[in-house]
Order: C-alpha cells, then sequence, then structure tokens
C-alpha cells in the first residue's frame, strides 16, 4: 500500500510540473535536428549512426530528470519520514524508480521511433529499438536513484551525478546500441538483448538497495 500511494504521489507531481515529462523530450528534439545541419541531409549518412544517436539522446535526456529524485523529499523532509515511520528504504527507492520510469522512460521510449524517422533509421530496427529501450529505461531510473541518493544534500550535483553513474550506464548503451545496429545489418540481437535484461535483473536486485544505504548515509 505505501509503495502505491508513493508512486501516485510521485506520478502526479511529475504530472503538475509537465515539464519533468517535456524536457526530455524536447531536448532529444532539439539535438537531433543538428546532425542533417552538421552532416548533411543525406539519407543514408544519417541511417549509418541512427543506432547510436537514437540510443545516446535517450541516455542523455533521461540522466538530465535525475538529480530531482530524491531532491524534494529531502528538501520537504519526506526522507525523514520514511526513516522514521520505519519504512523499508529499499522499498521507497524503488516506488522512486517505478515513478520516474513511468514518467519519463516510457515518454523516451515512446519517443525514440520519432527519432529514428528523423534520423532515417531502417524500418526493421523499429522493434528492437523498442524491445532494447523497454528493458533499458528501468535501468536507467534504477541507477539514477542511487546516484540521486549520493547527491540529494549538494546543491546543483548534477554534474557530480552524471560522472558517478555513467561509467554504470556505459555497457546498457553498448549492448542497447548494439542490438539495433545488428538488425540494421540483418543480424540476430537476441545476444544484446539478453545482455540487456540480465542488466536489468541485477540492477532491479542490487539498486534499491544501493540508493537505500546512500540515504542513510546522507541523513546521519
Amino acid at each position: 500500500m505505501r509503495f502505491g500511494a508513493l508512486v501516485k504521489r510521485d506520478v502526479l507531481v511529475s504530472w503538475r510540473k509537465k515539464s519533468n515529462i517535456y524536457q526530455p523530450l524536447v531536448f532529444q528534439l532539439l539535438i537531433v535536428t543538428m546532425f542533417p545541419l552538421g552532416l548533411g541531409a543525406g539519407a543514408q549518412t544519417l541511417a549509418k549512426i541512427a543506432p547510436a544517436v537514437v540510443w545516446i539522446l535517450a541516455l542523455l535526456s533521461t540522466l538530465i530528470t535525475l538529480e530531482n529524485i530524491f531532491k524534494d523529499d529531502y528538501e520537504d523532509g519526506s526522507l525523514d519520514v520514511y526513516v522514521l515511520s520505519g519504512m523499508s528504504l529499499p522499498l521507497a527507492a524503488f516506488s522512486k524508480a517505478t515513478a520516474h520510469w513511468l514518467t519519463t522512460g516510457i515518454p523516451v521510449m515512446l519517443f525514440a521511433p520519432v527519432i529514428g524517422v528523423l534520423m532515417h533509421l531502417p524500418e526493421q530496427s523499429y522493434g528492437v529499438l523498442l524491445l532494447s529501450l523497454l528493458l533499458a529505461t528501468p535501468i536507467f531510473s534504477l541507477l539514477g536513484t542511487v546516484g540521486s541518493a549520493l547527491i540529494v544534500n549538494i546543491k546543483n550535483g548534477g554534474m557530480l551525478l552524471s560522472v558517478l553513474i555513467m561509467p554504470l550506464l556505459s555497457p546498457v548503451l553498448i549492448f542497447g546500441a548494439g542490438a539495433v545496429l545488428e538488425t540494421t545489418l540483418g543480424n540476430s540481437a537476441l545476444g544484446h538483448l539478453l545482455l540487456l535484461l540480465g542488466c536489468a535483473v541485477l540492477a532491479l536486485t542490487l539498486a534499491p538497495l544501493a540508493a537505500a544505504a546512500a540515504i542513510k548515509v546522507n541523513l546521519e
């Protein structure tokens, strides 16, 4: 019941602050329009780099939203309430990751085909693109809770958060972009998707525990 209440509250707060939802999508759209200007509008040129561009934009647009996962709760004292009420901190971290994925991960995932069209991504790659992002966007949110918990008491800690979690997200980027690239070449993407699934299971198991430990350290 507490898990559902926390997720519902965070989703409603994000929906009221619609910039939290629109900002990553606008960011992707602005950046992707620069590639035809810089590289030329040739479809073949854009198609070659499309898998990497779509995935990098999905990662970066999610990254700019991670700092605030715990920031508001820390500033208004909600984190202290979680501890004093005896609520499981890993469960609270998981609820924050779930809410972030619902309000940021899903829109980014659904917007990715639009970026693919603008980058002339081959038609046979869209299914794997959506499937790979479906596996990866929860990882972004789960690892994001760890980074957000680590810098929760630091003002303007977005850059530090990026430095902390980018090494953890790099394998996800490699496997995800690799899966899409394999489909553009006519090969099977199963191996890359299985690696993404393994990363998702690992993040689901360890990230809430790591985020809870970081929260305890910052509240002491």
